[in-house]
């Protein structure tokens, strides 16, 4: 085993080691990792989104291994609980996703000659934000989280400081299923502070303090043409405002989907993730 691999795999066993310290934590949920012996051409980092769990790559990252690439795929802060009805996702802060994103690229870097970071929602507002300060190759961004749908703009950011000082409250994410929404490796509720400070991300992506000048190499935004959720307008002006800061930028709209938030989740039948995995395999793999 060459010792690059050698230190990521310690990294990453440091990192389970602390999660099975936590009695919140189900171990079904953890972290997991798809890596060889040797360092790879590529590596993927793939980030869960809001209430979900590295459950929901599964299915994708080991496709991205069959193909010769390292996946690392991290539990965010106060996901992966056991208990689906936890309030913790409300003590979550932008910071503890950032912190857990840049750990992840640190293993990648391990791992790999090129890193690319693919998240969904507010994993993917993380691969804007790490386009933006570190030296990753692509961050692939589905669904980027940087506003809701009904929203204007300027009154996504407002509402995301709104959500932050305002106390916390509860919603389901849909009212009809309440606890039996899947997938069952996540969340059934959001909390609306968590929701705030996944907001305080995306105003986060073109502002780096200290004047670095280190960046990504490129960012490719993807979206559904039939979004539900969030505004795909402002995403693609946030994520436009990269080329500021020296990234390469790129969009891309998928067609031919139904009205879903979540397009890779292999837990919910109508994603048709027979239709996104290979399209999102073929942005991995491109140069």
């Amino acid at each position: 085993m060459q010792p690059r691999i050698a230190k990521a795999r310690a990294l990453l066993e440091t990192i389970v080691a602390q999660e099975r310290a936590d009695p919140e934590v189900d171990p079904r949920y953890g972290t997991r990792w798809w890596i060889g012996d040797g360092v790879a051409p590529v590596a993927v980092v793939l980030l869960h989104g809001l209430t979900n769990s590295p459950v929901q790559y599964d299915r994708l990252a080991p496709l991205l291994h069959a193909r010769g690439h390292a996946a690392i795929v991290p539990r965010m802060p106060y996901h992966g609980y056991g208990d689906r009805m936890t309030d913790a996702i409300a003590k979550m802060r932008a910071s503890d996703l950032e912190t857990a994103a840049l750990q992840a690229v640190v293993v990648g870097a391990l791992c790999a000659e090129r890193v690319v970071v693919v998240g969904i929602s507010v994993g993917a507002t993380l691969a804007g934000w790490l386009a933006a300060r570190t030296r990753i190759d692509t961050g692939i961004a589905i669904a980027p989280f940087c506003g809701l749908r009904e929203f204007p703009a300027g009154t996504n950011d407002a509402l995301g400081a709104l959500l932050r000082s305002a106390p916390n409250a509860f919603g389901w994410w849909d009212p009809r299923s309440k606890e039996a929404q899947p997938p069952t490796h996540g969340y059934p509720r959001f909390a609306t502070r968590a929701l705030g400070e996944s907001l305080r991300i995306s105003t986060e992506i073109g502002v780096v303090p200290g004047g670095s000048t280190v960046h990504g190499r490129r960012v490719i935004l993807v979206l559904n043409g039939r979004e539900p959720v969030v505004n795909n307008a402002h995403a693609a002006r946030r994520f436009r405002s990269l080329r500021t800061r020296g990234v390469a930028y790129e969009h891309v709209v998928l067609h031919g989907l139904p009205e879903v938030h979540d397009i890779i989740e292999p837990a919910i039948p109508q994603a048709r993730t027979e239709l996104v995995y290979p399209r999102l395999i073929e942005l991995i793999e491109s140069v």
